[in-house]
């Protein structure tokens, strides 16, 4: 969907967010901030259609084309084993759900973008049914997104990709996973091309977020006091698509897709430096030109991602 090294931005190509050439600046949101007159939800973040139902079968490289695959990880730094759990799916993002299953987001590939929960049981991943924000069924200009169950409330953090020249982040909550309500703009950036945001709680109580810089050129990172805005503070080049996860001591764990494959980084300064881990898991393993858009859920022991031929 969305790498480096030659490889496109399938699901933001589908919502009609066009790139811009420039890297662009990242603001916190403002009064005033957003498209249009707001009927309801966040400004900057109001849900104002529903997307397609029908994928977007005719093109090759779209996300209706993608995988969503499966290995085992005892540690979060190591994988073994592969199996396919969902085609025609992309962007997965997983965690344990309030009713104790395990919920596994994904991109339908749908015009316009739409979110879809399904249920993992093993290894086996059941679809299900298409997200509501704000009261609309599959709302239009949702993707990447990123999910974490914070308070007992399911937090997904999402890209709006509505606006082609100023891209938005955005934050929704639900108390079932399914039916979610706005939040806030988490951050917005002038050029409309970053993506891909991650967001992890911190051992001192701070949030650190990392996400795809523009036109995934390489990685931002920004931190916020209560989880729900965020202000940028440094970049790096170490990949995209990145994924966070939270470590004991402090430290945190950082993947990235770099050349096909997913690398792991660990920092012990809140995101400030970080040193290579490792390989994760390799393209080779599955058999497809790509690995990108990891997600660990540690209480299970399971690396899920997405893999694509697609270039």
């Amino acid at each position: 969907m969305r790498v480096q090294s030659g490889m496109r931005l399938f699901v933001i190509a589908l919502i009609g967010a066009s790139a811009c050439g420039s890297s662009s600046a990242p603001t916190t949101p403002g009064p005033g901030a957003g498209p249009g007159p707001v009927t309801g939800g966040v400004m900057g973040c109001a849900i104002t259609a529903a997307a397609s139902t029908t994928p977007l079968i005719a093109d090759p490289k779209s996300p209706y084309f993608d995988q969503i695959g499966l290995a085992q990880s005892g540690d979060g730094a190591t994988t073994s084993g592969y199996v396919e759990l969902l085609a025609h799916a992309s962007a997965p993002d997983a965690t344990r759900l309030p009713d104790g299953t395990l919920g596994v987001y994904y991109h339908n590939g749908s015009s316009g973008g739409s979110i879809w929960l399904g249920r993992l049981q093993g290894t086996a991943l059941t679809p299900g049914s298409v997200i509501t924000v704000d009261g609309v069924a599959g709302p239009r200009w949702m993707a990447d997104p990123n999910v974490d169950v914070v308070n007992g409330r399911v937090r997904m953090f999402y890209m709006n990709g509505e606006s082609s020249s100023v891209r938005r982040f955005c934050v929704a909550e639900s108390d079932d996973g399914l039916r979610f309500t706005t939040r806030a703009m988490a951050i917005e950036f002038a050029g409309g091309t970053e993506a891909d945001p991650s967001v992890v709680q911190l051992s001192d109580g701070s949030w650190l977020m990392a996400f795809s810089r523009a036109n995934h050129s390489g990685m931002g990172l920004a931190r916020s006091t209560d989880g729900l805005t965020f202000t940028a503070f440094t970049t790096n080049s170490l990949g995209v698509v990145p994924e966070l996860a939270a470590l004991p001591g402090g430290r945190v764990r950082l993947y990235a897709c770099a050349a096909g494959n997913v690398d792991a980084y660990l920092s012990a300064d809140r995101g400030v430096t970080w040193n290579r881990e490792g390989t994760v898991i390799t393209r080779n393993t599955t058999g497809r030109a790509i690995v990108c858009d990891p997600t660990y859920v540690p209480t299970d022991g399971v690396f899920i991602f997405k893999t694509t031929d697609a270039m």
